[in-house]
């Protein structure tokens, strides 16, 4: 059973911290902190998955964005899209895409999320 945090409170640990080591699977802040996006539940044939980019190091966080949920257009299932900016001011330093599948014919879920040390924070789910 996975633990699941508020999405307020994710926010909350990302302010005022700097971004000083990246990939598509990953962030890393000055405090050691390491941000991840995982599918946090799912079942069949239902997947979630994200990547970050457009990742600007050194910058101070002063903002992160609350997920912008769009359906994709799917003939046979229910696909979701999220998008995710963190600021620095006004400016994006970072952006997070994160993809749920509802599998074969859209009779399954999946949930994805960043997670924190074992702590998942739902950014899109798909039903």
């Amino acid at each position: 059973m996975r633990k699941y945090g508020d999405y307020e409170e994710f926010k909350k640990q990302l302010l005022y911290k700097r971004i000083v080591e990246w990939d598509k699977d990953k962030l890393v802040l000055d405090d050691g902190t390491i941000i991840t996006i995982e599918c946090s539940d799912s079942d069949c044939c239902a997947y979630a998955y994200g990547n970050f980019k457009d990742v600007k190091l050194d910058a101070v966080i002063t903002n992160v964005s609350d997920p912008i949920v769009k359906n994709i257009p799917d003939r046979d299932t229910n696909v979701n899209e999220a998008v995710i900016t963190i600021y620095h001011n006004q400016n994006p330093i970072a952006l997070a895409e994160c993809i749920a599948n509802a599998g074969n014919g859209g009779y399954y879920y999946s949930v994805g999320s960043f997670v924190i040390k074992d702590i998942h924070y739902k950014v899109v789910e798909a039903y």
